[in-house]
């Protein structure tokens, strides 16, 4: 990876921007292998528009995973054998594709999800909460 000076990419006043760049238009230069640290280094910077679209992309497919083993419970152990764990898998993924454009259309529910109610104690407690809010 090839980094420049943030300042003369960017056009900013940089009071170090002699004594730094000197006579370079481009500004001064550092090279730095992407093999040494991956992690450290990645080949895309972290700071532009296309690492912040990959990175949501690769959360979209986290969220997936997720409701793959906790919803669908596809690492409890009780599918056992690997063709019959793919085929599960397969299954679910299926069910997914199917019902996403029908979710996607469908109204948003508004509300909770469930019919407890805080006892005396805990609106006790949580008023106090709510006053420094407020």
């Amino acid at each position: 990876m090839k980094y420049r000076c943030p300042a003369r990419h960017e056009g900013w006043d940089c009071p170090s921007d002699e004594r730094c760049n000197g006579t370079l238009t481009a500004g001064l230069s550092a090279r730095s292998p992407c093999t040494l640290d991956l992690r450290r280094v990645p080949p895309i910077p972290r700071a532009p528009k296309e690492f912040e679209r990959r990175y949501k992309g690769r959360t979209a497919v986290e969220r997936v995973n997720a409701r793959l083993k906790i919803f669908w419970g596809a690492d409890d152990g009780h599918v056992t054998g690997v063709r019959w764990f793919h085929g599960f898998v397969g299954a679910v993924l299926v069910v997914h594709w199917v019902f996403a454009p029908l979710l996607a259309q469908a109204p948003r529910w508004e509300g909770t999800l469930s019919q407890t109610r805080l006892g005396p104690i805990a609106q006790a407690l949580r008023e106090p909460q709510l006053a420094d809010a407020g």
